[in-house]
């Protein structure tokens, strides 16, 4: 397993597919590309098998986005290495003696992925629940 810095169109939307996150508009996800300020993609025999990235303005908050293995490689580790990746960036372009958040959205059953990497959960006693708003562009 290789990991790369880029990820195709087409590559993201096989593999979110994959994972039953339906099927992005493939101009929806060029321009998410084009914003992402890092990407990782883990790539088994030249295929792009997984993906995740940063979005964020690296000083305050980031998130952990779009992270997808596809069906067949989960479980063997690729995850957990495309994250540390993601969170090493973000250490890196963080602002030297502060903090920052590193917020994220799990799939429901990835909960525990994300808590055995040092994430937490909300609700909890100082935070509220984490919370969307879908707004749809006409």
């Amino acid at each position: 397993m290789e990991l790369v810095n880029e990820v195709s169109t087409e590559d993201f939307c096989r593999i979110q597919e994959s994972v039953g996150f339906g099927t992005p508009s493939r101009e929806m996800v060029k321009k998410a590309l084009k914003n992402t300020p890092y990407l990782v993609g883990a790539k088994v025999d030249g295929e792009i098998i997984g993906m995740g990235r940063v979005v964020g303005d690296m000083a305050k908050i980031a998130y952990i986005q779009d992270l997808f293995i596809m069906p067949d490689f989960q479980g063997q580790g690729i995850g957990q290495k495309i994250l540390q990746e993601l969170l090493c960036f973000i250490e890196k372009e963080a602002v030297p003696g502060s903090t920052i958040r590193v917020g994220l959205m799990a799939a429901v059953g990835k909960e525990d992925f994300y808590i055995r990497n040092g994430f937490h959960k909300r609700p909890n006693e100082k935070e509220g629940c984490g919370m969307m708003k879908l707004l749809q562009i006409p």
